[in-house]
């Protein structure tokens, strides 16, 4: 039972808290120093999930450990506040875990042979993987190049981003969805060349994933029909003869 819940839930999971910090980020940040240590709660639970969803062998559980401690030691030790090369070190590991967990499950998804909920949920899952880790990739190059993204007119600095060092800057992270769905609203946009060029590989990736797993689910769902109704006629072909013998049985009592 504990085998079966943790196959059939640990993608749903993981996709409820990755739409939660996606959606209530921007909003949590308003509310100050609460709103920082809720999400920065939030964000403690994640992890641990989506450490979970990819522990299928130890392997790839040891991986996933060796990239997620950085992340908790000097995100909640509060040693890399305000300094910058400790700043850029807890983001390369965020960046490497976001885009560890994503390739882990986009591996998973490539090997089902059927649709299903959970095959679902992780496709999911892996979209919203890829805006957190373009989020981080864009938070390392303003870090590197202070000044390579303007907010409503207003060209970022070093010290506006390190003073808030955590993965999920609200900023950066709206910036990259918009971008990843090709949304273009114009109030954030990079500025210098790595961030123009990370920007257009995020916006060519983001369609080339939704075309090519659309084109995954249909093929899967087509093959699985397929299949279905093969099973199906050699069923009754198999049981054909008993029925029509039951059959003629019934006409001779009447």
């Amino acid at each position: 039972m504990i085998h079966f819940l943790s196959i059939r839930f640990k993608f749903r999971t993981l996709l409820i808290f990755l739409f939660m910090l996606a959606v209530i980020d921007p909003i949590f940040t308003e509310l100050g120093k609460f709103g920082l240590n809720f999400l920065d709660v939030i964000f403690t639970i994640f992890l641990l999930t989506a450490l979970y969803s990819v522990s299928g062998n130890r392997k790839t559980l040891l991986v996933g450990v060796i990239l997620v401690a950085p992340i908790f030691f000097l995100g909640w030790s509060g040693f890399a506040k305000e300094k910058l090369f400790t700043a850029l070190l807890i983001f390369v590991f965020g960046m490497a875990f976001f885009g560890f967990v994503a390739t882990s499950i986009l591996i998973h998804i490539l090997a089902e042979e059927s649709v299903t909920v959970d095959l679902i949920y992780g496709s999911a899952c892996v979209y919203f993987l890829i805006g957190f880790f373009w989020s981080v990739g864009y938070g390392i190059i303003e870090l590197i190049i202070p000044g390579s993204f303007s907010v409503s007119g207003h060209v970022l600095t070093r010290a506006d981003y390190v003073s808030h060092y955590g993965f999920l800057n609200d900023n950066l992270s709206y910036f990259s969805f918009v971008t990843l769905t090709t949304l273009g609203y114009g109030d954030i946009v990079p500025v210098s060349g790595p961030a123009k060029t990370f920007s257009t590989l995020e916006a060519i990736l983001g369609q080339l994933y939704i075309a090519l797993l659309v084109a995954r689910l249909v093929g899967l769902h087509t093959a699985q029909s397929i299949a279905n109704k093969g099973r199906e006629k050699i069923v009754v072909d198999e049981y054909r003869p008993f029925l029509e013998r039951d059959q003629g049985d019934s006409q001779k009592e009447q």
